[in-house]
C-alpha cells in the first residue's frame, strides 16, 4: 500500500521563512515587540514557539490580530516567494510514482493556492488551512477523520518540532525537512522518524517503504 503523504506548507514546499521575518519586523511597531535580527533568527530556530513568543515579549492577546495581519501581508507579497530547492522535481516524480499527496497549512488556503497556481503545482489531492498555529495535532486528526485516511498509512512531512509532536500525538510518522523553520540539531532532538536534508531523500524513503 502507497503512503499518504501530507505536507506542511510555509519552509516545507514554500521557501517563505525570510518573508516571514520581513514581514513580523514590518509589523513590530504596530505589535509592540521589537524587530528580530540575524542573531535572533539563528537563536529562535533551536527553540520552541512558546520560548520564542516569551524572547520577543508578545503578548499572546496580540497573537490572533498578528497572524491576519500577517497573513494579508504574505498575500500582498506572495509573487516573491518560491519554492524550495528541489521540491518541483521531487513532487513531479512523486505524483508519477503515484503517491497521494495532500497539503495541510496553518497559512490561508488562499495564500496557498496563489502560490501553487503561480508555481504551476496541481499535485495535492488537497488543500487545507488550519484553525491557527498552536493547536495542529487537533487539526491533523479532524483529517485524517474526514478524509477517512489510515493513521498507519500517513506520513508528515514538516519543518518545525510541533509537526513532530503533533504528528506523534496522532500516531502518524513523520518526515522532518531540515531547509526549513527549525534547525537540524533541535529537530533531531525530538526524535523525528527521518530527518532529510534535500527532498530527494523523500523519494528516497517513500521508494523503500
Amino acid at each position: 500500500m502507497k503512503p499518504f503523504l501530507l505536507f506542511d506548507f510555509d519552509g516545507t514546499i514554500a521557501n517563505s521563512i525570510q518573508l516571514g521575518m520581513k514581514i513580523a519586523n514590518e509589523l513590530a511597531p504596530q505589535f509592540g515587540y521589537k524587530p528580530i535580527s540575524e542573531d535572533d533568527f539563528k537563536r529562535y530556530s533551536h527553540l520552541p514557539w512558546h520560548k520564542i513568543i516569551k524572547e520577543m515579549h508578545l503578548p499572546y492577546y496580540r497573537i490572533p490580530k498578528l497572524i491576519l495581519v500577517a497573513f494579508a501581508e504574505y498575500n500582498r507579497q506572495i509573487r516573491q516567494i518560491k519554492p524550495c530547492e528541489g521540491i518541483l522535481e521531487m513532487l513531479k516524480e512523486l505524483s508519477e510514482m503515484g503517491i497521494p499527496m495532500a497539503l495541510l497549512s496553518s497559512n490561508t488556503v488562499e495564500n496557498v493556492q496563489l502560490f501553487l497556481q503561480q508555481n504551476g503545482i496541481n499535485s495535492f489531492l488537497w488543500v487545507e488551512g488550519t484553525s491557527g498555529i498552536l493547536n495542529k495535532a487537533r487539526e491533523i486528526k479532524q483529517r485524517i477523520q474526514k478524509h477517512k485516511l489510515d493513521p498507519q498509512n500517513v506520513i508528515y512531512v514538516g519543518d518545525e518540532i510541533r509537526d513532530i509532536e503533533s504528528s506523534h500525538k496522532c500516531g502518524l510518522k513523520i518526515i522532518s525537512v531540515t531547509w526549513g523553520f527549525h534547525s537540524a540539531e533541535f529537530l533531531s532532538s525530538y526524535n523525528p522518524d527521518y530527518l532529510v536534508n534535500a527532498p530527494q531523500e523523500i523519494i528516497d524513503i517513500v521508494r523503500g517503504l
